[in-house]
């Protein structure tokens, strides 16, 4: 067993699976021990206070992370976080999967996260401004576009990371755009960024389904989860004739057996910022909808939802990872022995990341893609990773994220001897 070398507060649930996948990787695939090393420990691990005056004209601190978990590939790349689940051992495991994702998509990124312990609805808006320029403000010598590229995550959207670029710009005197990705298309975003990870997600669904010969039109498609990776993906799959029968957020969800209607669903969630109450379809309970019988399951909400303890409840036959680290490895044992397919996150959701590369290339170079050809490269960028995951996994008799988990780790090992030891 590989040994963890950090004991992080907050639950390191996330960084002790990764380590368990990094070691059963290990049993069908040969890395350099150098490079094993590396990968177990992260190369930058960063805490910090951060205090906030609050509207009363109180000083409130709230602890942030940022954590670096590998270069070999380039700069760093990852979200940021505003949420009461935010810990140390949760942002190492994140850092770990972008560098498996950014290898998987074959983009020249290392692996970062980092986050803030704040439930953004117990604040304002100008509380969430001022908690956002000083954790930037304590990070600004340590991030940039050639360092380390900040995007938006689970309670951050592009206004946050609007004020992280205005931040970080005003530090260093000029507009610095790449810094972040994920910002509104006026301040240098890029098209088709807030969709892209659900559209990603539903691209791969069309073409696992394609190769197990299941239905696409009109197959029936659960999503946990509602916010932009959950709401994308049932977007997407409505649009492409998928049937989504039912979606959900922290507060419970609605199921329609028949499809549900999203138009009235997302006008519905825009006022109410839930379904509760939701007219035309029957309220459900989160665990309801993961055991629902349907042809996918995405489960876009946050990690380790599907657990050994709930696993033999879930009836689909298709998992697809919507949110990191959604699925525990005793429950994907579980699953995959019964002959569900699981698609893991590193692959599933990589759309996002894709997008978010083409951001930090058009902020370079100060030339911008229109959407259709955002959009056609992304289609490739999925095309591509998934096509070389499926012919890795088949190649080493494995399963789709030991296939995705071996191409990521061959691609980092190799640049990694490549670049060799300093000094």
């Amino acid at each position: 067993m590989l040994k963890n070398a950090y004991h992080p507060q907050g639950e390191a649930l996330l960084w002790e699976q990764f380590l368990e996948h990094l070691e059963r990787t290990l049993r069908v695939t040969n890395l350099h021990p150098a490079t094993v090393e590396y990968l177990s420990h992260p190369k930058r691990v960063v805490g910090v206070p951060v205090p906030v005056t609050m509207d009363d004209g109180t000083v409130r601190f709230f602890m942030g992370y940022r954590v670096i978990h590998d270069i070999s590939l380039g700069p760093s790349k990852g979200g940021v976080r505003f949420h009461p689940s935010v810990s140390l051992g949760g942002t190492l495991g994140l850092a770990a999967l972008m560098t498996l994702k950014s290898a998987v998509y074959g983009l020249p990124y290392g692996g970062a996260a980092g986050g803030v312990v704040v439930d953004p609805k117990s604040v304002s808006r100008r509380e969430i401004e001022r908690l956002s320029r000083r954790y930037t403000a304590e990070l600004v010598s340590l991030i940039g576009p050639d360092e380390d590229i900040l995007g938006p995550d689970l309670g951050t959207d592009a206004r946050v990371m609007a004020w992280i670029m205005d931040t970080f710009s005003m530090n260093k005197g000029q507009t610095v755009p790449g810094v972040v990705t994920g910002k509104p298309p006026s301040l240098g975003g890029s098209a088709s960024r807030v969709d892209s990870a659900g559209r990603g997600l539903v691209y791969v669904l069309q073409e696992m389904a394609r190769k197990h010969g299941m239905p696409i039109k009109g197959a029936r498609v659960a999503v946990q989860g509602f916010g932009q990776v959950g709401k994308a993906v049932a977007q997407a799959a409505s649009a492409e004739g998928l049937k989504v029968i039912a979606v959900s957020t922290s507060r419970g969800g609605v199921y329609h057996r028949e499809g549900l209607d999203m138009k009235a669903l997302e006008a519905y969630h825009g006022r109410e910022g839930h379904f509760l109450g939701f007219p035309w379809a029957t309220e459900i309970t989160n665990a309801e909808l993961l055991s629902l019988d349907v042809d996918y399951l995405v489960p876009a909400a946050l990690e380790n939802v599907l657990t050994k303890e709930n696993v033999s409840s879930v009836r689909a036959k298709m998992v697809l990872e919507g949110a990191n680290g959604a699925t525990a490895p005793e429950a994907e044992d579980a699953l995959l022995s019964r002959g569900v397919v699981v698609v893991p996150d590193i692959v599933a959701n990589g759309g996002g990341l894709v997008v978010s590369y083409l951001e930090w290339v058009q902020d370079l170079a100060m030339f911008f893609f229109e959407e259709s050809e955002v959009q056609a490269r992304l289609k490739d960028s999925v095309t591509r990773a998934l096509e070389a995951t499926l012919a890795k996994s088949q190649g080493l008799n494995t399963s789709l994220r030991m296939g995705a988990y071996a191409l990521a780790l061959e691609r980092v090992n190799l640049a990694a001897r490549l670049r060799g030891v300093y000094p």
